[in-house]
């Protein structure tokens, strides 16, 4: 670990050197190699919206301009994470503009340069510009920091060219403004439809109804066939549409500090350990030298590292601890500085008593009992017992009343004078009045002023080179040996390796269930592998990793290896209910005798307040066609047996209670209209983008 850290102070600028040379060779290599590049031809169209090729070049500018947006605002370069979020906000607004762009010519809706302009500094600003351009002590729109910044960016071709970008890039949402506008007037809600809406909502009716839910019959009575699940698929193919994926096995292997790892690690903190000893300007030298967080910081006796806490009687002011482990990392503690301050910190626990209202005859009745808590708890009883009973703190009684650490001034003054004039551990003998009531207190730890200034030297345990070598070599040595699906099972169970899987991967993921981040995967899954074929090794964070493609799925209807688990369920069901049902047309009487008739798992339940507006029956799940069914009988009828989701239902209808005549329907009229507007909306966005048959093709670049 010393030479490493040789290598760090005294040849970071030959390493850097020789990476970029190594990475520029790479890269000249592959330009001047007479091999496909990625970046040639066709093979640089991105993807297809609308009919309309979208190119590597034309989704990149976009997402330069977003990049320059954030590195404005945020005033740093996006992170890698921020950088695929970066990509995917352009791609959807790729989206949305091609998409709609036919729909806008077809309508002739444009955004004209005088509504460009009335959108920036005119009595319509763009609620985009709205939001950039904020008074912070308002938190209100301020139009003369919009003008003042107009300016700015006038006074520079630079700035006039970003403030050009940044107008283009409200006009599409200007547009579909004006294209959702347009459908709204097209919105209308007819008197009957109106009416209908009333009766539906208050329209009630009572029933009584006989109920057998599909777990009364075993399902190993019910036996399914590979071919029947087929027929629901295809029967049911809206519900069981999914998008391109592929699926992989993969070998993990982990990178985990070795025991000689972890010796070096503290070995090398015992060399430093006489250096912090001995320095003068420990903040500097912990600042310098630790890989983990707060390297130089002031501590309360409660937040004092454990370590340091637990030695106090025997560390002084100079003192270095260590090296202790602490979670994956090796440490050293030096207590730098030991003082005084005006701010201390105590720990107690309290019973609060509080007054029924402001009268002096409340306040005198709490304080009574309080008293009487007060002796009670003097007198021996346990005081955490006697908070949870009769406290009125909610918030600490369920704790025993204990309300933890806090410092001078955080309670109420008389709380807050009581505990911190305490001298001595246990319970002030007399009760303290607040705006909150009385208060018992026990002060379980006495009040302190002293702050202690502590320097953390803390190193990162990580695997070494050698591990890491390890660690690779017996993943190339896997992989080298897998040719095939065959082979990398067969070896997997020899050398002993768990065999993992991760289903459903789509091109464009960034993360894999349990490997975490693992875009490379991800690509070579998509531009270079297929069924059967073993990968090469992948170094990931913390661990390296051996993959086969084991299967795909198109875009479309789910294969039933897929989904089999949850088709063989409601295919069942559908068994089920037509056996249920058939055993209950057999049965007759009423629906009391016939659910004795039918067994225990046959029960009969009532409800009040059905209306053709509900969804379900209590206790049935989602009942549609038993609702429908309510309201086709008359009162006294009684249904044929029903399906809902989760059972058979048979209905009889109590009582039917129509909706009292109004004069005037427009209330409900107006809020059916808002509702089909609010939904109108939506539903075009994803009929447009479904029309406009979208090939996404971003994972051959990113």
């Amino acid at each position: 670990m010393a030479l490493i850290n040789t290598l760090r102070n005294k040849m970071g600028k030959f390493i850097v050197v020789a990476i970029a040379i190594a990475i520029l060779s790479f890269v000249l290599t592959d330009l001047l190699s007479g091999q496909k590049s990625i970046l040639a031809g066709n093979a640089r169209d991105i993807g297809k919206i609308a009919g309309e090729t979208v190119t590597y070049d034309e989704f990149q500018k976009k997402v330069d301009e977003l990049v320059q947006n954030y590195t404005a605002t945020y005033g740093r370069n996006p992170s890698a994470d921020e950088m695929n979020s970066l990509r995917n906000q352009t791609w959807l607004l790729l989206v949305a503009e091609k998409s709609f762009d036919k729909e806008y010519k077809e309508l002739g809706i444009t955004v004209s340069p005088e509504e460009l302009v009335d959108m920036v500094q005119g009595k319509n600003i763009s609620p985009d510009i709205q939001r950039n351009f904020i008074n912070r002590q308002t938190g209100q729109f301020d139009k003369d920091l919009l003008i003042q910044t107009l300016n700015q960016l006038n006074a520079t071709p630079q700035g006039r060219q970003q403030w050009k970008q940044f107008e283009e890039s409200l006009i599409p949402g200007r547009k579909r403004v004006e294209l959702d506008n347009l459908i709204d007037k097209t919105t209308f809600v007819t008197d009957a439809e109106a009416q209908r809406e009333y009766n539906d909502q208050n329209t009630v009716a009572e029933v009584k109804y006989l109920y057998v839910p599909y777990f009364a019959i075993n399902d190993s009575s019910v036996n399914v066939t590979d071919s029947e699940l087929e027929s629901y698929i295809e029967n049911h193919k809206e519900q069981y549409q999914v998008d391109w994926s592929r699926s992989i096995e993969y070998v993990s292997f982990p990178i985990i500090a070795s025991s000689e790892d972890s010796l070096a690690y503290k070995d090398e903190l015992r060399e430093m350990k006489e250096e912090l000893t001995t320095i003068t300007d420990d903040s500097l030298y912990a600042t310098s030298n630790s890989e983990t967080s707060n390297p130089f910081a002031t501590y309360t006796i409660n937040t004092l590292p454990a370590i340091v806490a637990s030695n106090l009687n025997i560390v002084k002011k100079g003192t270095v601890v260590g090296p202790y482990i602490d979670g994956d990392s090796y440490v050293l503690y030096k207590l730098s500085d030991i003082y005084e301050d005006t701010a201390g910190v105590a720990k107690a626990s309290h019973i609060l008593i509080k007054w029924d209202n402001d009268t002096d005859e409340a306040k005198a009745k709490a304080k009574k009992e309080a008293l009487e808590v007060l002796r009670e708890v003097q007198g021996g009883a346990n005081f955490a017992e006697v908070a949870k009973e009769k406290s009125k703190d909610g918030g600490s009684a369920i704790n025993g009343g204990d309300l933890g650490w806090f410092t001078s001034g955080q309670m109420v003054k008389p709380f807050n004078d009581a505990v911190f004039s305490a001298t001595k551990k246990g319970i002030i003998p007399r009760v303290v009045e607040s705006q909150f009531g009385y208060h018992i207190i026990d002060v379980t730890e006495v009040p302190t002023f002293t702050k202690y200034k502590v320097a953390t030297v803390g190193l990162n345990i990580t695997a070494s080179d050698e591990t890491r070598d390890e660690a690779f070599r017996k993943a190339d040595y896997f992989a080298g040996t897998s040719s095939n699906l065959n082979d990398f099972t067969t070896n997997a169970e020899k050398e002993g390796y768990a065999i993992l899987d991760a289903d459903n991967i789509e091109p464009n993921d960034q993360n894999i269930a349990r490997m975490g981040k693992a875009r490379q995967v991800v690509g070579w899954l998509f531009r270079d592998a297929s069924e059967g074929e073993v990968s090469q090794v992948f170094e990931l964070d913390d661990q390296y990793v051996v993959a086969v493609m084991t299967g795909e799925q198109e875009k479309g209807t789910a294969k039933l290896s897929d989904v089999k688990l949850e088709v063989t369920e409601k295919v069942k069901n559908q068994k089920k209910g037509e056996m249920i049902k058939q055993k209950l047309e057999g049965l007759s009487g009423t629906l009391d005798e016939m659910a004795a008739a039918y067994g225990d798992d046959a029960s009969v339940l009532t409800s009040s307040n059905v209306k053709m507006s509900s969804t379900t029956l209590p206790s049935t799940g989602k009942s549609d066609l038993a609702i429908g069914t309510v309201f086709s009988l008359k009162e006294g009828d009684v249904s044929k047996p029903v399906t809902t989701d989760n059972g058979v239902v048979i209905v009889q209808v109590e009582g039917i209670t129509p909706a009292p005549e109004i004069a005037d329907y427009s209330m409900h009229a107006n809020n059916l209209k808002k509702a089909r507007e609010g939904r109108s909306s939506y539903y075009l966005g994803e009929l447009v983008k479904e029309a406009a048959d979208v090939k996404d093709e971003r994972y051959k670049f990113f």
